[in-house]
């Protein structure tokens, strides 16, 4: 019989670590989050809100550590294609009309 996952932090990093040596061998660009949150003191109290769910500072580091691997990979916000409309185009009378195009 399996028993329930180790919840700490020395499991999540040997979990963090996994993920970032099969995206390596995939080739696939990885963001190391658990890694970067480390780097600050006291991390757990700054990002977490409760243990598990980022505060507003800890999506910040999300947030910067995503675009800088996007920029990386040659995407910007500023050279990506735009599919959908800006709400700011969307007719809320007839906001169908919008995606049509």
């Amino acid at each position: 019989m399996l028993g329930l996952p180790e919840r700490t932090n020395e499991a999540a990093g040997a979990y963090a670590k996994a993920c970032v040596t099969v995206a390596g061998e995939c080739g696939i660009p990885v963001a190391d989050l658990w890694t970067k949150m480390q780097q600050f003191p006291d991390w757990q109290k700054a990002y977490l809100s409760d243990g598990l769910h980022l505060t507003q500072a800890g999506n910040r580091i999300v947030f910067e550590e995503v675009v800088k691997k996007l920029r990386e990979a040659g995407l910007s916000l500023e050279t990506l294609p735009v599919d959908l409309p800006l709400i700011s185009e969307i007719d809320l009378s007839d906001p169908i009309k919008s995606f049509q195009k």
